[in-house]
């Protein structure tokens, strides 16, 4: 039962960079999600995992609406998560609580698991049941216990273990008789009898523990209590009675595999965050809506943020409009500093990969194919270019890019080349957009080149069928109104933005001299 790929799919994925999961900033929105380390983990394991099936896609956005739906489903799916930990736990045979060479203590471990498992699939069952569920995913889910819990096997499974346990917990308790030496060390136990009432003792577990640690006073030296070393030949003698009756039980119900049901775990963990961010969305009033997965057709958004200035708590958040339709696959992004070029480039990636993932999206409306692979190319610590200096490092890297993007390839690029001359950075820009308009990939070019939008004319009539289109984060009485326009580079207005933002403008300059 996988809840991340449908049953008969290919389970085809791409693996996003780590290079664009830092550019993009998209372990911000794995943070917000969740504080949970291990299941942090989990997120990030699945969320850079990119599906490349549309039909895996529509597969999971159809299980998180019900999750997103039903509130009361995701508080008892949580629940059950817990269990599902503790099978996975001890299914794994990672913890052993007991010599892994003592067959009695492995058959006490499997018939732990084993009643995990029996409460696992009826909950999980049940809570399906209840429920109002939609989605392929979670009535196949569904079905598959149904099929589990009506069989005679598993209606004669839970008897076996209540009557096991019965008869293991006939012994509430045992006295015992200590011979101590003249220090008050445990020199042997003498004698031992199991009781069916809980005796009281004049010790408390503080007591206990504190005695522990005055004889354990060094942490990394490992202390076996004498006492239970003392008992343990009482305990396996009390309990070696019941072994036959144990391994019966085992064997007779071996056919059970709790990675059937630990495999759900991933994946429940994915919906139940994905389903608790979308409703912290909601709660502060953010838009968010399920792409309409369109395949063979162009990413088309409207109403897109940056879910980063959700997450921040930002009120008041400038939307834009965004499509790679009609052949306008590559876009030179020019504008002022701080005018929110960046925070574009990483809403466009966050759409794509979340839509991929099967997730809402940060927009009011998205229809297309995502996009297969994100490739980024933003500026990068100064210490990593020790080896082929800054401009060299840069090369490196569009190499590597140009070589795996293809069509399906969004590529976003953050102010390349500006180490080097204007002349030169330019020739270097035009041979790079060349390449990729050949390949026909989508491309967002964020640069301070003003010439580069300029020479559009000519480079759309190069190879390749894409159109080349030049956008602006917009400046209204020289003020960033965080709005993407069409147009062509205004550079007399953004420096003199700069300028007043940094008070370099000749009447403030003049001021100050004053």
């Amino acid at each position: 039962m996988d809840l991340l790929f449908k049953t008969n799919g290919d389970n085809r994925f791409r693996i996003l960079p780590d290079g664009t999961v830092k550019d993009i900033a998209f372990h911000e929105v794995i943070e917000f999600m969740t504080g949970d380390a291990e299941e942090q983990k989990i997120l990030r394991e699945i969320m850079v995992r990119i599906p490349t099936d549309p039909s895996d896609m529509i597969y999971r956005q159809e299980i998180l609406k019900d999750f997103l739906a039903n509130e009361d489903l995701c508080k008892d799916i949580k629940a059950i998560t817990d269990s599902l930990k503790v099978l996975q736990y001890y299914g794994s045979g990672a913890k052993r609580l007991h010599d892994r060479d003592n067959s009695l203590a492995s058959l006490l471990e499997e018939l732990r698991v084993l009643k995990v498992y029996v409460e696992v699939v009826e909950d999980l069952f049940d809570t399906l049941s209840r429920n109002e569920i939609t989605s392929e995913g979670l009535i196949s889910v569904r079905d598959a216990l149904k099929e589990i819990v009506e069989s005679e096997e598993f209606k004669s499974v839970k008897p076996d273990i209540v009557k096991i346990h019965e008869d293991l917990s006939v012994a509430k308790g045992a006295v015992i008789g200590v011979t101590l030496t003249a220090d008050m060390d445990i020199e042997n136990v003498t004698a031992i009898e199991f009781v069916d009432y809980k005796p009281r003792s004049n010790y408390t577990i503080m007591d206990i523990a504190v005695g522990s640690k005055i004889r354990n006073p060094f942490n990394d030296y490992k202390y076996q209590d004498p006492l239970l070393t003392a008992m343990t030949p009482f305990m396996k003698k009390h309990l070696g009675k019941h072994f036959g009756e144990i391994k019966r039980l085992i064997t007779k119900h071996s056919k059970y595999d709790s990675r059937l049901l630990t495999d759900l775990y991933s994946g429940l963990v994915f919906y139940l965050n994905a389903a608790d961010l979308g409703r912290k969305l909601a709660s502060r009033d953010y838009v968010t809506s399920f792409p309409v997965i369109a395949p063979g057709k162009d990413m088309v958004i409207k109403g897109l943020y940056n879910i980063r200035l959700a997450v921040a708590g930002q009120k008041e958040i400038v939307k834009n409009d965004f499509s790679f339709a009609d052949n306008e696959k590559i876009y030179i992004l020019t504008g002022p500093n701080r005018g929110g070029k960046t925070i574009l480039e990483q809403a466009l990636g966050h759409i794509s990969v979340m839509a991929s993932l099967g997730m809402f999206v940060t927009a009011d409306s998205c229809e297309g194919m995502p996009f297969a692979n994100i490739l980024t190319h933003f500026p990068i610590d100064e210490n990593l270019t020790i080896n082929y200096g800054r401009l060299g490092e840069e090369a490196v890297r569009i190499k590597e890019m140009v070589k795996t993007a293809g069509r399906d390839t969004l590529l976003l690029f953050n102010e390349t080349f500006s180490t080097t001359s204007a002349a030169d950075a330019l020739y270097l820009c035009k041979d790079l957009l060349r390449i990729l308009k050949e390949k026909g990939s989508c491309v967002i070019f964020n640069t301070h080149i003003h010439e580069l939008a300029a020479s559009i004319p000519e480079m759309n009539g190069w190879d390749g069928d894409s159109k080349m289109i030049s956008v602006v984060m917009e400046i209204k009485d020289n003020v960033n109104t965080f709005k993407l326009k069409r147009s062509s580079p205004d550079t007399s207005s953004y420096a003199r933005n700069i300028a007043e933002k940094y008070g370099i403008t000749y009447e403030q300059m003049k001021e100050i001299s004053e």
